[in-house]
């Protein structure tokens, strides 16, 4: 899925390679990862957590990433907090699937 930023439309992916690198940059294990709660998360693993999104949107549609870090993902919320939400429905959309892939 592609969002709208200040940066022109940019892919943004949640999925397993996702997951693994936030846990990577993070230090959490697949167990925490896979119950984030935005009310728990420290402001600078959202950040991440956004950071991610992009980085892995880009691999997938085999694009260079436009975010080089997570301070420019800061900036980037500071010029758009909508970013967040927006990246809140990706991040819900993808993870509804019937368990082959498909999404429902």
């Amino acid at each position: 899925m592609y969002i709208d930023t200040g940066k022109g439309k940019m892919p943004v992916r949640y999925g397993w390679n996702a997951y693994a690198k936030f846990g990577d940059l993070t230090g959490k294990s697949m167990d925490e990862v896979l119950g984030l709660d935005l009310k728990t998360m420290k402001p600078s693993e959202i950040l991440t957590f956004i950071y991610v999104g992009f980085l892995i949107g880009a691999k997938h549609e085999g694009e260079e990433c436009k975010v080089k870090d997570i301070d420019e993902v800061g900036n980037m919320l500071d010029e758009d907090p909508s970013i967040m939400s927006r990246m809140m429905e990706v991040y819900q959309d993808d993870g509804k699937s019937d368990g082959d892939g498909k999404k429902k």
